[in-house]
């Protein structure tokens, strides 16, 4: 087994849900951890300001800080092990639900596509050729149920976005899996976020009740999953997609 040289992680949308509690995780492992969000992170939820734990305010979007922000770390640091593309968005009305097919403006399909999949492949293409050098590497990318399946909940441009988000993640695996670089994909099914409370609460309690363990799921169980792919051990898992949804969806 191969160990991974630096334990460098980079985290998007980790100032809050899934992101945060990934961040979290990583840093009880030992890894550094570079916390990377829109709004800022509060390195109070992290444990509070420490030599392991970077927190920078980024757009995902904005590929020129985030190529900076990349190379600094490589020259602070070393060069990013771990990529975990977390940073997401799916819009919803007024009324809480998602646009329908004949509704979808381009503006949110643009949005849509550029944060949720254009975004992931440009981090790892900002990643990969470090990760190729040192013959280790891992990514681990955040897709949903609503990429696999029919969704109760999302719109049109998320499903979309999150199943382009699995194609990526397989022509990584292929691709990297000689140089030492997995790729893995977690589908998560309805967490309970602070995006999943932005729908009406009808919606949550109907999904829920849906769900063969008759509840939502946590950040902390999603987390968990995309800390095992991004482990040593986890090194012969590649291509796989995670479900983690509490027996909604079974492929």
């Amino acid at each position: 087994m191969k160990q991974d040289p630096s334990k460098i992680a980079l985290v998007t949308g980790a100032g809050r849900g899934i992101g945060l509690e990934v961040a979290r995780q990583l840093l009880a492992k030992g890894y550094r951890v570079v916390a990377v969000s829109r709004e800022g992170v509060d390195a109070q939820k992290l444990g509070g300001p420490s030599g392991s734990l970077r927190t920078e305010r980024a757009d995902v979007t904005d590929y020129a800080a985030m190529q900076a922000l990349v190379d600094s770390v490589r020259g602070t640091w070393g060069p990013v092990s771990v990529l975990m593309n977390n940073a997401g968005i799916s819009p919803k009305q007024a009324n809480g639900n998602s646009a329908g097919i004949l509704d979808i403006s381009p503006e949110e399909w643009d949005q849509v596509l550029q944060v949720n999949l254009t975004s992931v492949l440009r981090l790892c293409q900002m990643v990969l050729p470090a990760m190729r050098d040192q013959g280790w590497g891992r990514i681990v990318n955040v897709s949903s149920l609503a990429g696999r399946a029919k969704s109760l909940v999302a719109g049109g441009s998320y499903m979309a976005s999150k199943a382009g988000v699995l194609g990526l993640t397989r022509a990584i695996a292929a691709e990297m899996g000689p140089s030492g670089v997995t790729a893995n994909a977690v589908t998560p099914g309805r967490i309970l976020t602070e995006m999943a409370q932005q729908a009406a609460p009808a919606v949550n309690e109907n999904y829920a009740a849906q769900i063969p363990v008759r509840r939502l799921g946590t950040s902390e169980e999603v987390a968990a999953a995309m800390v095992f792919l991004a482990a040593e051990e986890s090194g012969f898992i590649n291509g796989a997609i995670l479900d983690v949804n509490g027996g909604f969806y079974m492929p």
